[in-house]
């Protein structure tokens, strides 16, 4: 067999330079492998590097806002003059988990020179990333998680009988917007209706 261009030193990196490009490019990188469908099935995706829990999202989410609500309920009723406090938390999105990724970016150039002394150069990117699993107790691949992020508060509505008072009404504000790091006009305080 008789090739249409002579080997030498450079052809020969550009051969080898094409093989491996050509194999990055076939080489499989969205099969679901049996992890990626237990992942699935617990409720965790792959998507960006965000991966939300959709199994019992509502059920979690009531959850988690009625456990915030108890416990800012029960510190604004410590502080003094306040008295009986009610509360409501608007929560928008469940909990979300920041999921270890693997990325491999490759980059590959190659240069090219014709018969007539002219030179091309063209650079080809190929970036891949995947979840990386760890085992949980009973031995089945988990994603391996590395921050867990809470459902974020949109509002907060707090009832108090010394609501009408201005220093009050200040201190409680504070005390929120501290507690959950919101803006003040996403809390409203009111002065609870005396029975």
């Amino acid at each position: 067999m008789k090739l249409p261009f002579k080997i030498n030193k450079e052809n020969g990196i550009i051969l080898i330079l094409v093989g491996v490009l050509c194999m990055v490019v076939v080489w499989p990188t969205n099969e679901i492998s049996e992890g990626d469908k237990g992942a699935s099935s617990s409720g965790l995706y792959d998507g960006s590097n965000v991966e939300e829990e959709d199994t019992n999202t509502s059920a979690s989410l009531n959850a988690y806002v009625n456990d915030q609500e108890q416990r800012l309920r029960k510190i604004l009723e410590q502080i003094d003059g306040v008295g009986k406090v009610e509360v409501m938390i608007r929560a928008s999105a469940s909990k979300a988990y920041i999921v270890e990724k693997d990325i491999v970016k490759n980059e590959s150039t190659i240069l090219e020179t014709d018969s007539s002394g002219g030179t091309r150069n063209s650079t080809e990117e190929a970036h891949n990333e995947a979840s990386i699993y760890t085992k949980d107790s009973k031995g089945n691949d988990i994603p391996l998680i590395v921050k867990e992020l809470e459902p974020e508060i949109e509002g907060v509505l707090v009832a108090a009988q010394g609501g009408d008072t201005e220093s009050l009404v200040s201190e409680i504000t504070q005390a929120v917007q501290v507690l959950f790091d919101i803006p003040v006009h996403k809390i409203k305080v009111v002065k609870m209706k005396v029975d």
